[in-house]
């Protein structure tokens, strides 16, 4: 059969032995090494020598709502596509900025182990891993020499080393896990059968080499579950399917059914759990098991019940919690619990998870990182009064932004959330619906292209979401085509409308629903999508603290910003990074330069008509502190007894025994709230746009003198 006739292989039942794998291996590593003309023709002699690389059974069926489109099928614009090319002159553009182990030879080669000896020998590939994931990803969305030269190096790299233990010079199942989102990647995107051929029958010969038992070697099923669904091989879905059982019933698993159903909180470090919980819902989607998806739901809604901090992103520092106001979270856990939500959002097709994405994108990602993504926070606060190397309410130098900190795992993650926010804006719809379709699961300014019933259709999504509420999408086609097309209505939107080539459509839109439109779409067939955005207060803390929303962004005070370069950090600092000293991008700190002791009175958080919106004009980066093109002005109440536990900036040495400043600022005592003082206006601000900040304003109490 000639592989250009078909995106799919036929099979041959029997596994190569060990001579038929090197031989595998061999050939598929020349194929990283040829030039681009001889590379279908080495994929091709590398799939023939290994026949176990191929289909073995038609395509599965799918049980989710939704399904990802391949990786390049999404390009963005406008500000998205600002986002992820400074993404490319910043950090995922210049690894060995991040220090350790990006500035190795990461995949090519046996990573060295770290000049100062810490964590255990699969944390180098995790890490690496990870940084290879999000390299790949924005390779496929932007054009970037230099990007696209990281992820070349990369699979190379792994098409060249690998081995059955592993993908590159890999071999922990987990690292194994993390760097097969990447290949994966690659093979969605691969431009021809050839190629997907021969990523497939990498895929295959690292995933089916031993059994994956649970905790994060278990999520090898993630990258095995996406070959099964292109490849029907069983063997795929037989491994998962154990590893599924062994959650479930294995009683060190965290995440066992009683634990899943039980009154308990989970105890788990965040990014296990981000990774872990996502089984769940993969293991409907591919077999329909209702007992995984109630499960689905169930695990995740105990996560967000009382851990979700107000950014958007579950407490993890590093493991699960309750939400408080000096809470922390990971930013690893930007990345992973929007990763596992969308698979959660597919698998029940319930909108609020969208929801839940898109707040942490467009809140805690752009505040966990410096605008130009030169330096980010290992650990990000919704309060966070001060961003130093000392004022950590966990560890030393974490919260402070810098390209390197003491542990490596975000370093590489980061480069991960945008990147998967834009691939998944669109989906498909499963085949199982009435009619082919698409949704747009998340906005932005975008473009997908893609194939509906035979057709090819591109649709542009052109918006300032989430700073404007109007988002308008133009079909474009070379004749009319039958499809639906799903859009999300979000939860906190009350009376979204829509226009079809200027006309109002007549369709009611429920909040927190996708709204279906079943149309011959034409050629430069306009649609306007509005969705007012509200104003919106939610209660924090046992009701004493209020956040202000609207739409989907979260606004936090306008505190004016100290920011600090440093380019040397003193030697007490340095002693708390493990070796991953600044070589590049300066570390940056910034402390307050305005008071920031403010409340907020019952009266107004009851009555947002005393909340004015101002809108100003769209910047090109929309982020940067001062520039957001919306900004909330209101009446607070300043709070002068609220004392900080800090008397000036931190010096590092200030403690001569711990070199740390304690935390900046608690949630003020009733004692602290007394004597108020009259209201003043003040601005709220974008949380995306700032580095410190004050986010659950404190409720000031009607009769404050009464509190001491």
């Amino acid at each position: 059969m000639n592989l250009e006739d078909s995106e799919t292989l036929p099979t041959e039942d029997s596994i190569s032995h060990d001579r038929g794998r090197r031989e595998f291996l061999r050939l598929l590593g020349l194929v990283s090494l040829a030039p681009f003309a001889e590379r279908l023709a080495l994929a091709q002699a590398a799939v023939a020598s290994h026949p176990a690389a191929t289909v073995v059974a038609p395509a599965p069926k799918y049980f989710g709502h939704f399904s990802e489109l391949p990786v390049g099928a999404v390009k963005p614009l406008g500000w998205s596509k600002a986002w992820l090319e400074r993404q490319g002159t910043g950090l995922t553009g210049h690894p060995e900025n991040m220090a350790y182990p990006f500035d190795t030879c990461m995949l090519g080669g046996t990573i060295p182990a770290p000049s100062v000896k810490h964590g255990d020998n699969w944390w180098r590939y995790e890490q690496s891993g990870y940084f290879f994931d999000g390299v790949t990803r924005l390779s496929h969305l932007i054009d970037d020499p230099n990007v696209h030269r990281l992820h070349q190096q990369g699979i190379d790299d792994i098409m060249t080393n690998s081995t059955d233990r592993g993908y590159g010079s890999s071999v922990f199942l987990w690292p194994n896990a993390v760097i097969g989102r990447g290949v994966a990647a690659d093979y969605s995107a691969a431009a021809t059968p050839a190629q997907k051929a021969a990523l497939a029958a990498l895929i295959e010969r690292v995933v089916l080499t031993k059994p994956w038992p649970y905790g994060r070697d278990g999520v090898n099923a993630e990258t095995g579950l996406y070959l099964y669904a292109h490849t029907g091989d069983p063997r795929f879905l037989d491994l998962a399917t154990q590893a599924y059982n062994n959650y479930l019933t294995e009683k060190d698993s965290f995440c066992t059914k009683a634990k899943i159903t039980g009154p308990d909180a989970f105890k788990e470090h965040g990014v296990t759990a981000a990774e872990t919980l996502k089984m769940l819902a993969l293991m409907y989607l591919y077999s329909g098991d209702p007992d995984a998806l109630a499960l689905t739901t169930t695990a995740f809604d105990k996560i967000i019940a009382k851990g979700l901090m107000p950014d958007g992103v579950p407490v993890s520092s590093e493991f699960l919690g309750t939400a408080e106001f000096n809470s922390l979270h990971e930013t690893c856990d930007i990345s992973d619990w929007t990763w596992s939500m969308g698979y959660c959002m597919m698998a029940t097709g319930d909108a609020k998870w969208a929801d839940i994405i898109e707040r942490a994108i467009f809140n805690a990602l752009p505040g966990a990182v410096t605008k130009d993504f030169k330096q980010f926070q290992y650990f990000s606060c919704a309060n966070q009064i001060l961003a130093t190397s000392t004022s950590s309410h966990n560890t030393m130098t974490r919260m402070s932004y810098r390209a390197a900190h003491d542990t490596e795992c975000c370093g590489g993650n980061v480069n991960r959330a945008m990147p998967n926010y834009v691939i998944r804006q669109w989906m498909k719809l499963p085949a199982s619906s009435p009619r082919p379709g698409l949704a747009a699961v998340f906005y932005g300014p975008s473009e997908v292209t893609t194939e509906i019933a035979g057709q090819r259709v591109a649709i542009t999504q052109t918006t300032d979401y989430p700073f404007r509420d109007t988002i308008h999408f133009k079909v474009q086609t070379a004749r009319p085509v039958l499809f639906d097309l799903s859009l999300r209505i979000p939860g906190w939107c009350k009376s979204a409308s829509l226009k079809i080539n200027g006309k109002p459509a007549t369709e009611k839109f429920e909040p927190g629903t996708f709204a279906t439109i079943s149309r011959r779409f034409k050629h430069n067939d306009v649609l306007e999508l509005t969705l007012p955005m509200e104003l919106r207060s939610e209660d924090w803390f046992d009701g004493q603290s209020a956040v202000v929303l609207r739409g989907p962004l979260v606004y936090t005070l306008d505190i004016t910003e100290k920011r600090v370069e440093v380019t040397k950090d003193t030697p007490r600092v340095e002693k708390n990074l493990n070796g991953n000293f600044i070589q590049g991008f300066p570390a940056v700190e910034f402390t307050p330069a305005s008071e920031w002791r403010y409340g907020i009175d019952p009266a107004v958080k009851a009555d947002l008509t005393q909340i004015k919106v101002v809108e100003t004009a769209m910047t090109a980066n929309p982020f940067i502190p001062g520039q957001a093109p919306v900004h909330l002005e209101l009446p607070l109440r300043r709070l002068p007894k609220w004392k900080p536990e800090w008397t000036a900036e931190p010096s590092p040495d200030a403690d001569p025994e711990t070199g740390r400043a304690v935390t900046p600022a608690s949630l003020p005592k009733k004692k602290e709230m007394k004597d108020a003082e009259a209201a003043t206006p003040q601005r709220l601000v974008p949380y995306g746009s700032t580095h410190i900040r004050l986010t659950t304003l404190p409720i000031v109490p009607v009769n404050n003198t009464d509190n001491a």
